[in-house]
């Protein structure tokens, strides 16, 4: 089975965690169930790409990525050191399958680096220190894939790190405060459960010491319930279904858009080119910040893309509007002939036409999920050039908000998810990754913020004083009606009056006013500018922090309360934009 093998797909990743000791008996099944899974995933992505990521341990994750990738997916192996200190875990048949498997073509690795504090600590097998590596890869794990497939027997275990162990966290019914805690309960599911965001897909594994037994129970789909109780779900659940397309849609859309003629679509923004040159100089994290900002030019160009054509469609509507009140005004007041109220109801009934086919586009939604993408993204991107994005967790922050909660917002998580990369471990001169930040960041997106507060409040005093004339406009027709009493102007246009003209002119303001207001209404300039002064308060205080501030790591601090106010802010402005056209959230 092929996949698309484009960098501008957001793939969707599954992490593998599983045991080492699998029942030979046992491997033939675990192939069956791990192709079909993965299979059911990729037909519900045509337009998109399943990525495993995996630890590249002996047994399960090598049966786990020499499956995957016969049926042509790409892996990314995530060793938890250099491969020559990792290949002492491996006994030599399986040492030789996981370099076969790293020199595939669709497996790309990453060995995270070790640094001087872990040679010191030493990563002898059985060790602490290699013990701490392997947890690592694990946290990696749990932050970086969207759905862990787990080869697991089902047992609890408190040893750390282990599967049952990573199994737990990564479904949050185990944290360090219930890590001792030795119970584990099973319930089943009813039939349409409020599940949790987090799902594993669990394939229960025998292994040597238990027998092929284990095999008897069929896989299933777990989401957590509380302290080391399981919810097991025997069919993939709605939600997932919902995210998985809603996924596969957002790729589909930026292929047509990228390979669209007309018009020719710009080249995506780039933060990564906007950079100076001191803060693209680190190799370790170039991969990293080049595939965040690839995801981040994809966003905001869709999110400009949708944006111009509902802002089209609201111009339309419009104009609509104001056509019917203007055919409906010419009729009242000058000629009153069938021809008019035709037309009136042409307006009408193709308006609403154009209106229920267009709508079903949902451009405006499409723009807001892109918009409220590409801006977390941008906060992703600078929170990692200083290394301190895992000091903010956006899947968190979105949850926060409740804006995952939307119809059809629930799949940005993902493409979240597939940017995570693990930290880099690499010692830093104190105070060297937050400097030129206050340019590049803070300071550019600051003076934005001024511009377009500026613009914004200019345009808004134009329209109050465009509001005030009209207003005037009409209070003066009005009193030149009450001086003209009850007499009759003399005829100024065939069929009509001085008093109908002035009728006429007080109605084709009052249509004007309301046009234009409806305008406003459907653009929420006045929020716009609630926000853009919310975010540029948020800017000026953290430079002027960072300007008083030394330590590096309370530099950190207060990037991390800058992403964190800066992705909320965005979050509330897309949410009150979303309430303007659509119902309250539902679950997606």
């Amino acid at each position: 089975m092929s996949t698309q093998n484009s960098d501008n797909i957001s793939p969707f990743v599954v992490g593998v965690s599983g045991h080492r000791d699998i029942h030979p008996d046992a491997l033939q099944q675990l192939r069956t169930s791990v192709s079909r899974i993965l299979r059911q995933l990729a037909e519900r992505l045509p337009d998109s790409e399943l990525r495993i990521t995996a630890g590249m341990a002996a047994g399960a994750d090598l049966l786990v990525v020499q499956t995957a990738l016969e049926l042509g997916f790409r892996v990314d192996a995530l060793l938890p050191m250099p491969l020559a200190d990792y290949a002492k875990d491996f006994d030599p048949p399986s040492l030789t399958l996981l370099e076969t498997l790293l020199a595939h073509p669709c497996v790309s690795c990453r060995e995270l680096p070790l640094s001087e504090a872990d040679r010191a600590a030493g990563i002898a097998a059985g060790s602490p220190g290699r013990d701490a590596l392997y947890g690592r890869v694990s946290r990696s794990l749990i932050r970086g894939c969207s759905l862990l497939l787990a080869l697991w027997d089902g047992e609890p275990s408190l040893l750390p790190n282990g599967t049952a162990d990573t199994v737990l966290r990564y479904l949050g019914v185990r944290t360090d405060r219930n890590k001792d805690d030795e119970r584990l309960q099973f319930s089943d599911s009813s039939p349409d459960p409020d599940i949790a965001a987090r799902l594993v897909y669990w394939i229960p594994t025998a292994r040597m010491r238990a027998g092929p037994a284990a095999e008897a129970r069929s896989p299933c789909f777990l989401t957590g319930l509380g302290d080391n109780a399981l919810l097991r779900l025997p069919t993939m659940p709605h939600r997932l279904e919902v995210h998985l397309r809603s996924l596969n849609i957002y790729n589909r859309e930026y292929l047509r858009f990228a390979s669209s003629r007309w018009p020719a679509p710009r080249a995506p923004d780039s933060l990564m080119r906007d950079l100076p040159a001191q803060l693209r100089s680190d190799p370790t994290d170039r991969g990293v910040l080049e595939r965040i900002d690839l995801q981040y030019g994809k966003a905001d160009a869709l999110a400009l893309h949708f944006q111009r054509r509902s802002d089209r469609l609201f111009a339309f509507f419009n104009l609509v509007a104001f056509a019917m009140g203007l055919a409906y005004l010419v009729y009242e007041k000058f000629i009153s002939t069938r021809l008019l109220l035709f037309a009136y109801l042409l307006i009408l009934t193709s308006s609403a036409v154009v209106y229920y086919v267009l709508h079903e586009r949902h451009w405006f939604a499409k723009h807001l999920m892109c918009r409220a993408l590409a801006e977390t993204l941008r906060v992703k991107f600078y929170l990692r050039l200083a290394h301190g994005d895992q000091l903010v967790d956006a899947e968190e922050v979105l949850s926060l908000s409740g804006i995952n909660s939307f119809h059809g917002f629930g799949w940005m998580g993902h493409v979240l998810t597939a940017v995570e990369a693990p930290p880099s471990y690499s010692e830093q001169e104190p105070g060297a990754d937050v400097a030129g930040l206050d340019e590049s960041w803070i300071e550019n997106q600051r003076q934005y913020f001024i511009r377009k507060v500026g613009q914004l409040h200019r345009s808004a005093m134009r329209t109050k004083w465009m509001k005030r004339t009209l207003f005037g406009v009409i209070i003066a027709v009005v009193l030149v009606l009450l001086l003209l009493g009850g007499e009759r102007g003399a005829g100024l246009t065939p069929g009509g009056s001085l008093e109908n003209v002035l009728t006429f002119l007080m109605g084709l303001v009052a249509v004007t006013l309301a046009s234009w207001e409806l305008h406003q209404n459907k653009m929420a300039s006045r929020e716009l500018l609630w926000q853009y002064r919310n975010q540029l308060k948020h800017f000026s205080r953290a430079r002027v922090q960072l300007s008083r501030t030394v330590a590096f790591g309370r530099r950190l601090e207060i990037l991390a309360e800058l992403g964190r106010d800066s992705l909320m802010e965005s979050y509330l402005w897309t949410i009150h934009r979303f309430h303007r056209e659509h119902e309250p959230p539902g679950r997606a």
